[in-house]
C-alpha cells in the first residue's frame, strides 16, 4: 500500500464560514498543505493551523497563459504526493468548479494507485441560488463559461435559468489584471439577443467574501450589458422567460392529468 494520499478541499466563498469540519480536519492533519486562495486572511489561517502549508501563487503567476499555469500546478501537486506525503490542497470556492489543476491531479493520482478524493465546497453559483432566491429545479438551469458559450455556440433554452461565468474576461487566455472586455460584451449581447428580448432582465451577481457583508447585485436589462461593470468573480444571471408547453404524448404515457400538472411541477 502506498503511504501517500491526496485530498482536495474547497475554502468556499465567504471567509471561514464555508469551510466544513471535514475540510478543516484535513488541512490541520495533512503532512503537506498546498493552497491557491484569493483572500489573505484565509492564507494566514491555513499557515497557523498547519505550518507545512505552501502557497501555489508563485506557480500560477509565473506563466503567461492560464492553461500553462494549470498544468504546472497539477504537476507540482503530483510531485509532492510522489514524495510519499499525505497532501491536502485547498482551493477557493468549490474545488472542481473552474478549478482544473487539482481535479486533474486527483484523476492522475488515482490512476497511479494513490488514495485521492475531493471534498465538496460552496461555489459562487451556490451563493447565487441563495441570495437571488432561485430554485434551479423550478425551471432547470444552464451554466456555462462565457467564452466557451460563445465559441461553441451553446444552445440556450430561454425557459431555463441561465448562468454565465467569467463574462468579464471573454477571450482572455492570460492572467488579465485589466482586460478590455468591450468587444467580448458586445459579442455576448449579440448572441443572447437571438434568444431574449433586449429588455429582458439580467443580473450581475458577486458573492460576499466576508460574514456580515451583503453580496453585490446589479439588476439591469440585456441591452445594457456592455455598460454593466463586472469583476472576474461576478456571475451573469438571466432568468427564464416563460414555461415551455408540455408534451401531451408524454403526459398521456405517464397518466398525468393536466389538472395535476401544476402540483407535480411545484414539488420541485
Amino acid at each position: 500500500m502506498i503511504n501517500a494520499s491526496l485530498v482536495v478541499v474547497g475554502s468556499g466563498i465567504k471567509f471561514m464560514s464555508h469551510l466544513t469540519t471535514e475540510s478543516k480536519s484535513y488541512i490541520e492533519q495533512s503532512q503537506k498543505v498546498l493552497y491557491l486562495v484569493n483572500e489573505p486572511a484565509i492564507k494566514e489561517w491555513i499557515h497557523k493551523i498547519n505550518p507545512q502549508a505552501e502557497s501555489l501563487d508563485h506557480i500560477y503567476n509565473q506563466h503567461d497563459f492560464r492553461l500553462h499555469s494549470y498544468h504546472a500546478i497539477t504537476n507540482y501537486i503530483l510531485d509532492t504526493v510522489r514524495l510519499k506525503k499525505h497532501v491536502c490542497v485547498v482551493l477557493y470556492g468549490h474545488p472542481t468548479v473552474f478549478a482544473k489543476p487539482a481535479l486533474d491531479a486527483v484523476i492522475i493520482a488515482k490512476q497511479e494507485g494513490y488514495y485521492a478524493k475531493i471534498l465538496p465546497g460552496i461555489s459562487a453559483e451556490d451563493c447565487l441560488f441563495a441570495d437571488l432566491l432561485i430554485n434551479p429545479g423550478s425551471h432547470g438551469c444552464l451554466s456555462f463559461e462565457a467564452t466557451d458559450f460563445l465559441l461553441h455556440k451553446k444552445s440556450v433554452d430561454p425557459s431555463c435559468h441561465l448562468i454565465l461565468w467569467q463574462a468579464s474576461i471573454i477571450g482572455a487566455l492570460n492572467h488579465p489584471e485589466s482586460h478590455d472586455n468591450t468587444k467580448g460584451s458586445q459579442l455576448l449581447l449579440n448572441y443572447l439577443s437571438r434568444y431574449y428580448d433586449l429588455n429582458h432582465p439580467v443580473t450581475v451577481y458577486t458573492a460576499a467574501q466576508y460574514p456580515g457583508l451583503d453580496p453585490t447585485i446589479e439588476k439591469s436589462i440585456l441591452k445594457n450589458l456592455p455598460n454593466i461593470k463586472q469583476s472576474r468573480t461576478s456571475l451573469l444571471y438571466i432568468p427564464p422567460t416563460k414555461n415551455k408547453a408540455c408534451d401531451e404524448t408524454i403526459l398521456e404515457a405517464l397518466e398525468i392529468k393536466i389538472s395535476d400538472l401544476t402540483t407535480l411541477l411545484n414539488q420541485y
